[in-house]
């Protein structure tokens, strides 16, 4: 077998493999499946039979992605040092993802495992010409791959999402500036600019409202807001 179509098919897998994956993980932690599908059930008065027909009514990413990711994140976050899951979580910050740590240390465990096997079907089972020792050292670049790539994407995210924040900083301070001097407070402006456009930096403004009303100090919500862009031009608004 060609080894650079090897190569291709892997890399495909894998880019699709942990695309799968970090959907699964995007639960809305707010929300439980189980107790959405029973409101479902009391606003229709439809009557379940047992509990197992209403868990057998929830979607396959529901009933078994979801509680296997959490349980592996769970064991995975046992063996994780506290200080390595804060700086996961920081990159994941930066990255606009509201991802839990663990869980992304567990979705690297599973990418690993799962290119691992790949490579060890193709180069040692279903591939007899590739020598031994070639066959390992795919083994283990395509473990390596696998470990590496979601630090990759969310270093890829991390830049994008910089980017764009960089780029809407000017137009946001054109209308705080309009709307302070129109008389408005800087909260109401900051409002101004989150209804007015749907961008990073807007949702981040979102937050810092939603932050203020809830008892947070603005200065306070203005820094953690900047902790998670690390862009130094925001970095100096907060500051001035």
């Amino acid at each position: 077998m060609d080894p650079i179509l090897v190569l291709i098919v892997v890399i495909v897998g894998a880019v699709v493999f942990t695309g799968l994956v970090y959907v699964g993980m995007k639960e809305d932690k707010s929300k439980d499946p189980l107790q959405e599908r029973l409101a479902q059930f009391a606003d229709r008065d439809e009557m379940l039979s047992s509990l197992e027909d209403i868990e057998l009514s929830l979607s396959f990413r529901d009933r078994v992605i979801l509680p296997m990711m959490k349980q592996l994140a769970k064991t995975t976050a046992r063996f994780t040092p506290q200080k390595q899951l804060e700086e996961t979580r920081h990159q994941l910050e930066l990255a606009g993802m509201s991802t839990d740590p663990a869980a992304f240390f567990a979705m690297r465990v599973i990418l690993t495992a799962v290119l691992v096997l790949l490579a060890f079907f193709i180069f040692f089972l279903n591939s007899p010409s590739t020598a031994p020792g070639m066959a390992l050292l795919y083994t283990i670049g395509a473990g390596f791959l696998g470990y590496i790539l979601p630090n990759m994407m969310v270093s890829s995210r991390i830049r994008r999402r910089q980017e764009n924040i960089w780029k809407a900083l000017p137009d946001a301070l054109d209308l705080l500036t309009i709307c302070v001097e129109a008389g408005l407070g800087f909260d109401m402006a900051m409002g101004k600019v989150y209804e007015k456009w749907d961008n990073e930096l807007a949702i981040a403004f979102g937050r810092v409202l939603r932050e203020i009303q809830l008892g947070k100090l603005r200065r306070d919500a203005l820094r953690d807001m900047a902790n998670r862009m690390d862009v130094p031009d925001v970095t100096a608004f907060v500051a001035a």
